[in-house]
């Protein structure tokens, strides 16, 4: 109601400047001090070949109330998606900062791993290495040792034939 006097008064003070501005043979306004209601329309000084004239315009004193409640509600809208979207942005940087920790943390982690096998292969196959001439090492004093028994053998068939 407030800024409906405003709006009142605005254009109150609009139709008397209008009037005062005016010659006064061209004075045909007539000044009230009753309220405007909400069908009223605005008046506006028009120029009419060189004379300042007031005129009714197309616009009620309700589409001006309409069009301020309208700028005032983008308004608030503008303010709330600002604020929404500062707060969300700044989550979503704080999530994708977390991630990229995440992702340089796995990276690091999967460094590790792979020095790690690369470490184990080195070692396993020094070691299958050392491994397999040991076995073949093993497989030749089996080898030898089966000779010697096969020779020993021999030797005591031979001894018993000749003690008979």
């Amino acid at each position: 109601m407030r800024s409906f006097l405003k709006i009142s008064s605005v254009v109150s003070t609009t139709a008397l400047i209008a009037a005062l501005a005016l010659p006064a043979s061209a004075m045909a306004v007539e000044l009230s001090n009753s309220s405007p209601s909400y069908g009223d329309k605005v008046p506006l000084i028009h120029n009419d070949y060189g004379k300042d004239v007031v005129i009714r315009s197309d616009i009620s004193i309700d589409e001006l109330k309409k069009m301020r409640d309208t700028v005032s509600d983008q308004s608030r809208q503008i303010e709330e998606l600002k604020r929404s979207s500062g707060s969300s942005s700044s989550s979503s940087g704080k999530e994708l900062d977390e991630l990229k920790n995440k992702v340089k943390e796995q990276d690091r982690e999967l460094d590790t791993l792979g020095r790690q096998v690369e470490e184990l292969k080195r070692n396993s196959g020094s070691s299958s290495n050392s491994s397999s001439s040991e076995i073949s090492n093993l497989k030749q004093k089996i080898n030898d040792q089966d000779r010697a028994m096969d020779q020993l053998k021999r030797t005591v068939e031979d001894l018993s034939r000749k003690v008979k």
